[in-house]
């Protein structure tokens, strides 16, 4: 019995040196590892900020030249365009180009550079620019067919107002429509009768068709047609002409009358009768004619046909 007991303690005393040294050997280890990683992480302590200070100088590199040459871009192109819109807008003043018109093309003029710019200072810094001009041709497009109509007439006042076919003031007839032009708009073009009527046409309807236009300021024969009776003697027609001219207030008396017989038959002839006014009075000289050639004509005797034909003015 004695012998199992100290068998047995011996056997407990084997196991606690063995577990004593399993302690021993985990501390050891874990201190070799303690020590390992202290001695490492100051080094990877001291390399991490030159591995950040790296990473921003590339960036620098990469970027901030790119930055640089895009703002020295930016504002060479800024001072380019300045000088671009200031010699566009002499050249506009020495065409006499309308002030109404001016404006606009400056402007349009100035955002379409600017636009230009601002991509290509885009594609300087590495920004793609394709989808941008894609989505604006898209919109560009879309709206150009829903206004079509409108950007038709748009056109046509850009044209009207640099080239200058007619301006305010001056007479014209379109489509059978007569009136002095009142106003010329971008869209439209304004003008008012002699009774006050005010006519509106769209700008693309006075570029696509004729026009007769009548100047204010210029010298206009006014003419009208007349049918009379071939048994009328010439002379005592020519004086009645003449005798109606000198009554006209509006008429330039540095011009002669006219009369020209362009057309006989058996039992009438047909005479054109002129005087000249300026264009200002042409509605006005055109009136008078009628009622003063009436009045002249009847105190001589001279008769027109019995026929009438469609005069013309």
């Amino acid at each position: 019995m004695a012998i199992e007991n100290k068998w047995q303690h011996n056997r407990f005393s084997v196991q606690k040196s063995q577990i004593n040294f399993d302690l021993l050997h985990n501390f050891a280890a874990f201190s070799a590892k303690s020590r390992k990683r202290i001695a490492i992480n100051p080094l990877q302590t001291l390399m991490e900020p030159k591995t950040y200070i790296d990473h921003i100088y590339e960036i620098i590199i990469q970027y901030g030249l790119k930055v640089i040459a895009g703002l020295i871009m930016l504002v060479v192109g800024l001072w380019i365009i300045h000088r671009i819109t200031a010699a566009f807008r002499n050249f506009l003043k020495r065409r006499n180009v309308d002030d109404s018109l001016r404006p606009f093309l400056l402007s349009m003029a100035d955002v379409a550079l600017k636009v230009a710019l601002l991509l290509m200072v885009a594609g300087q810094l590495g920004i793609e620019t394709t989808s941008f001009i894609a989505v604006f041709s898209a919109m560009a497009f879309a709206v150009g067919l829903a206004l079509q109509g409108s950007l038709g007439n748009f056109a046509s006042g850009v044209l009207i107002l640099l080239f200058k076919p007619y301006k305010v003031g001056d007479l014209l007839t379109v489509e059978d429509k007569v009136g002095f032009v009142a106003e010329i708009q971008i869209f439209n073009t304004v003008l008012t009768t002699e009774h006050g009527k005010t006519i509106i046409f769209p700008n693309s309807k006075m570029t696509e068709g004729a026009i007769e236009n009548i100047v204010r300021d210029a010298e206009i024969q006014s003419e009208i047609s007349l049918l009379l009776d071939s048994d009328n003697n010439l002379s005592l027609v020519r004086e009645a002409v003449e005798a109606a001219a000198q009554r006209c207030p509006w008429r330039l008396p540095e011009r002669g009358t006219e009369v020209v017989i362009t057309g006989l038959s058996r039992d009438d002839m047909k005479a054109d009768v002129s005087w000249w006014s300026l264009g200002e009075n042409y509605i006005r000289n055109m009136d008078f004619m009628h009622e003063a050639l009436r009045e002249e004509f009847a105190s001589r005797g001279i008769k027109m046909a019995k026929e009438r034909r469609r005069e013309t003015m």
